[in-house]
């Protein structure tokens, strides 16, 4: 059997924009949810799609499920380093405001990333964060890109399994619930 490793240390240290390898990521995702699960999917069957900033977020592809990475731009400068990933998420089929606007206003729903950024003050200065004059939403727009990676709706439940595996992968700042 075959052992796939990712070299996430590199991925960090990396210049290029946004998650770096995505090809990579969806592949060893592929083989290890063959191995491990006894569920196939081709890698042809997840799509990615990046997003530099400043960036907005489209509508995805009808029928199908998101997993959406926002990272730290690589032309934002801040203590936590360019790339590093803030917030890795899903959205359904029929989640559209979940993956194209909730995560941009602190009070849409109660778990957005721009809830967790503004009520986290402790890591403001980390990830350059400046709520004095910067609104929370137009902040995410500008100082970080987003990738996002598409699955068909008839594969629900393997996008849960690879938003666990990108979690681990690329160890986001923000995760679980961080709005209180």
């Amino acid at each position: 059997m075959a052992t796939f490793r990712v070299d996430y240390q590199r991925w960090r240290a990396n210049n290029s924009p946004m998650v770096e390898d995505p090809k990579r990521i969806i592949e060893t995702f592929c083989h290890a949810l063959a191995q491990k699960c006894r569920e196939k999917i081709s890698p042809n069957e997840i799509r990615h799609e990046c997003l530099p900033a400043p960036h907005t977020a489209g509508k995805p592809p009808d029928g199908y499920g998101a997993l959406y990475v926002f990272s730290l731009s690589a032309s934002f400068r801040m203590g936590a380093g360019p790339h590093r990933a803030l917030k890795v998420g899903i959205s359904g089929p029929n989640s559209n405001s979940r993956f194209q606007y909730q995560h941009y206003k602190a009070t849409s729903a109660r778990s957005t990333l721009a809830g967790a950024i503004e009520n986290n003050r402790l890591l403001h200065d980390y990830i350059g964060f400046d709520p004095v004059t910067t609104d929370s939403g137009e902040w995410l727009r500008r100082a970080t890109d987003r990738d996002n990676f598409f699955v068909h709706e008839n594969r629900r439940s393997t996008l849960s399994l690879f938003e666990i595996y990108v979690k681990a992968c690329l160890g986001p700042v923000f995760e679980g619930v961080l709005s209180r």
